[in-house]
């Protein structure tokens, strides 16, 4: 392997040892040095059944157990983004602004009940233990600070490509598909919960998926990644366009298929598909409301014997998001579309 082949996949970094203290310190300031915005992190975990389990992190740290490094990723502005820790580190912030008392405690029984401006001497030595940081470069390519993310969270709650995608790729794009995955047919999507950006993952798949697929190599996580990466800080004139585009072509799926829109009607218990909702979508964007008028009947027949289609079932099993399904799928549909829209 050569050595500029290494150094792509060789993460730059450097650990440093922080203070309880001076991570406060960064976290408060204006604006923060240290960012735990739990917009782009996974919320905050650790006061669903009380604080015991935050208050043993505090006893932990007491009894001077070693603490797992957390991992900063360093932003071109010099201020660091947390990748893994947030929960540490939001516990220790929580705590210094006296927003819980311990509870649950077995080696520092004394201090149960209490709170940070409560635990006299103990206050000084919080304040000054340290964690192990370690912190990615700015000049890290972005998919090894996304691969690294990645993989730190491979726990029992493993993050999702989109939440990974959210911390890593911030800017108009991601504040965009924020918005649009308000929009109540993509919040009901498929009428579940979602609580792993879902809802943006659909928004950026209309904007990516679009003609040719020129670049999409086979993985559809890394053509995604890629989109959101070229277009993270897009213009105000593109995303006008993004918008526009995304609200119409919606509302035109809406007209022509009403509550059955992205089902595939044929089947017994018609469910919401990602695979029916890129299909329409993409096919549709195209087309301006007032060339649909009167033709909704049409349009949906047109569907209902694509669904049915023994060529398009079958693109439907293995391999279901591979380039050549996909295209196959588009050119199936669009045989049966563009005759209607002559």
């Amino acid at each position: 392997m050569s050595k500029s082949n290494q150094a792509d996949k060789t993460l730059n970094l450097y650990p440093i040892d922080y203070p309880f203290e001076t991570l406060s310190s960064r976290i408060r300031a204006n604006p923060p040095k240290l960012k735990l915005d739990p917009d782009f992190q996974r919320k905050y975990k650790w006061d669903k059944e009380g604080w015991e389990r935050a208050s043993r992190f505090i006893e932990s740290c007491l009894m001077r157990i070693p603490l797992p490094a957390c991992y900063f990723a360093e932003k071109e502005d010099g201020t660091h983004l947390v990748i893994d820790g947030v929960q540490r580190l939001t516990t220790i912030e929580k705590f210094f602004n006296n927003e819980f008392s311990l509870e649950g405690l077995t080696s520092f029984e004394e201090l149960e009940g209490k709170k940070f401006s409560e635990l006299g001497g103990y206050r000084a030595e919080l304040e000054a233990t340290t964690i192990r940081c370690i912190i990615l470069r700015k000049e890290n390519p972005e998919y090894l600070i996304q691969e690294i993310f990645s993989r730190l969270n491979q726990g029992a709650v493993k993050l999702s490509d989109q939440e990974i995608r959210h911390a890593i790729y911030p800017g108009s794009l991601n504040d965009l598909l924020l918005e649009l995955a308000k929009t109540s047919a993509i919040a009901n999507f498929g009428n579940t919960t979602k609580d792993s950006r879902e809802g943006e993952e659909l928004v950026l798949r209309f904007f990516a998926l679009q003609d040719d697929l020129a670049g999409y190599e086979g993985r559809l996580s890394r053509f995604l990644d890629s989109y959101m990466r070229e277009n993270a800080k897009a213009p105000e004139v593109k995303l006008r366009k993004l918008r526009g585009s995304f609200i119409s072509t919606l509302g035109i799926c809406h007209q022509i298929f009403g509550e059955t829109v992205f089902t595939d009607t044929t089947k017994d218990r018609p469910l919401q598909s990602i695979v029916h909702y890129d299909l329409l979508m993409n096919s549709l964007y195209k087309y301006k409301k007032s060339k649909i008028i009167g033709k909704e009947a049409k349009i949906q027949q047109a569907f209902e014997e694509l669904c049915k289609n023994s060529e398009f079932q079958r693109t439907l099993s293995g391999g279901i998001q591979n380039k050549v399904s996909i295209l196959k799928r588009r050119e199936l549909w669009e045989k049966l579309l563009k005759p209607i829209m002559v």
